[in-house]
């Protein structure tokens, strides 16, 4: 699911480091205090001010943890460049005996965590990973002898996170804040959108993987549904962080040019501006070839949007037939290029015209796109709420006390 966060997380450890043997404590990490907390207390450790689904993430986790025990510290762990959601640390950090990090492997083992993990050694480390194929890369490997147990988002990627460790591996989804939603009109109002219509949504980040994402395929299903004609449904394509992938965004501009109907949105969103873009949509869909999750699509039920997306991986511990509509695949291996590390590996290719078929559904059926919509939201609130995810949390932790 996750990525390598990139250059922004190395320059800013690389100078907490480099500052570590001139300053009492390097720039950034001022709240920390070798002081031992309260015993009972647990800290959330993750790029918190980030709008990467890395920092969503571990907002989440707070939340959480912090509606079933209180005791909750935190601290946001800069990300140079990347600091966009102002949600911050505790204003001050004592070292506690249960350690929650949620930072992906790659970075964990490296030279720039150096720090970090000698400030956690000799507490208990609870990692929380995500995985969206069904073997972890060979580089993660040495990340487990880091941490004590593994948290993790769903029952796949929990599965594949277990055929590398013998460490204990539980799952724990994503928490989904809801919101006050605004009316339809409103949010396309103030987001520039097409007033009147049918108005699809998918949403990616180019670092989380363009071909994993797959958003090419979700534009051919979406012309096979509607035509390239002026009159029909829109699209709408929002992405960031494509400055690095030059290549896939040609090829992904080239294709949204085939057709008037579809909008690129090249722009990072604050969280309420996101919000007000599942609430401007009339429905979400995500031909994905693999997720650990799918955290965007868990929203976008939230808003009680229908739900088109692939029935493989993640998404299928709260994706079921009676609140969206799956789209069958078939597991193909990996090619060369497609994703960094993973090549041979398998993941699922959709069935583009069953996608297409689905599209239509929706926009010819109102009262089924206004079911799933209800059920899917129905459905998020009961088992992925902060307070659900918060009393799970609860127990895992108690466990460990126990351990």
């Amino acid at each position: 699911m996750f990525r390598a966060v990139g250059r922004g997380l190395t320059a800013s450890i690389e100078h907490a480091v480099r500052r570590l043997r001139s300053r009492p404590v390097p720039r950034g990490y001022e709240a920390l205090r070798s002081k031992l907390a309260d015993p009972a207390a647990v800290t959330v450790w993750g790029f918190l001010n980030s709008e990467i689904g890395l920092g969503s993430s571990a907002r989440g986790l707070v939340s959480a943890v912090e509606s079933a025990r209180g005791g909750v510290q935190r601290f946001a762990i800069p990300l140079a460049g990347r600091d966009n959601v102002p949600f911050g640390s505790s204003a001050v950090v004592r070292k506690t005996r249960r350690n929650i990090i949620v930072v992906n492997p790659p970075e964990l083992i490296g030279e720039p965590f150096a720090f970090l993990n000698r400030y956690w050694a000799g507490s208990h480390r609870i990692a929380y990973w995500a995985w969206e194929l069904d073997e972890v890369p060979d580089q993660w490997r040495g990340a487990f002898d880091l941490v004590d147990e593994v948290w993790s988002c769903s029952t796949a990627s929990a599965a594949s996170l277990r055929r590398a460790t013998e460490k204990p591996v539980h799952v724990l989804p994503h928490v989904v804040e809801d919101w006050p939603h605004e009316r339809k009109d409103t949010a396309r109002a103030r987001l520039s959108l097409p007033r009147d219509g049918f108005v699809f949504l998918f949403a990616f980040d180019f670092h989380s993987g363009f071909a994993r994402k797959n958003p090419l395929g979700l534009i051919e299903a979406f012309i096979r549904a509607f035509g390239t004609g002026p009159a029909g449904p829109h699209l709408v394509l929002k992405f960031h962080s494509a400055s690095g992938f030059p290549a896939e965004e040609a090829r992904l501009r080239q294709a949204a040019a085939r057709c008037g109907r579809i909008r690129l949105v090249a722009e990072v969103y604050t969280p309420g501006e996101m919000r007000a873009l599942f609430d401007a949509a009339d429905g979400f869909v995500s031909l994905h070839r693999a997720e650990g999750f799918g955290l965007n699509i868990a929203e976008a039920m939230m808003a009680a949007r229908p739900v088109i997306c692939t029935g493989h991986s993640g998404n299928l511990d709260f994706t079921r037939p009676d609140n969206a509509l799956l789209v069958d695949a078939s597991l193909r291996a990996i090619e060369p290029g497609e994703y960094v590390g993973s090549q041979g590996r398998l993941w699922a290719e959709p069935d583009l015209d069953a996608a297409a078929e689905a599209m239509r559904r929706l926009v010819g059926d109102p009262d089924l796109a206004r079911s799933l919509g209800t059920r899917g939201r129905e459905h998020v609130l009961r088992h992925l709420s902060k307070e659900e995810i918060g009393a799970r949390a609860q127990r895992l932790l108690a466990a460990s006390e126990q351990a």
